[in-house]
């Protein structure tokens, strides 16, 4: 599993941040729907950031999904963290690696 800290860096008009916001937007659905993003959500702790959880089988495929976002390469930071869940509530059994 990923997780993943994005934080937004773009600086453009209203217009235009509107639109990638909305785009940015969809890309979370369309992971979300596919299974790729387990959890996504804005911090509380910093405007313009964001967490996702992520169970791609591989960084290879996680970094082809990511390239798919709106803000990528230049309008946003990814830091991308790897670990395995082995452990979790009974609701996440089936994301745990044994």
């Amino acid at each position: 599993m990923f997780v993943i800290n994005l934080i937004l860096t773009e600086n453009t008009d209203e217009k235009t941040a509107a639109e990638h916001l909305a785009a940015h937007r969809a890309w979370f659905s369309s992971h979300v729907e596919k299974g790729d993003f387990v959890l996504v959500g804005p911090r509380r702790d910093r405007e313009r950031a964001g967490i996702i959880i992520s169970r791609v089988t591989s960084r290879e495929a996680l970094d082809e999904i990511l390239s798919e976002d709106v803000y990528f390469p230049s309008g946003a930071a990814y830091e991308v963290m790897e670990f395995t869940a082995v452990q979790g509530i009974p609701a996440v059994a089936g994301l745990l690696e044994r």
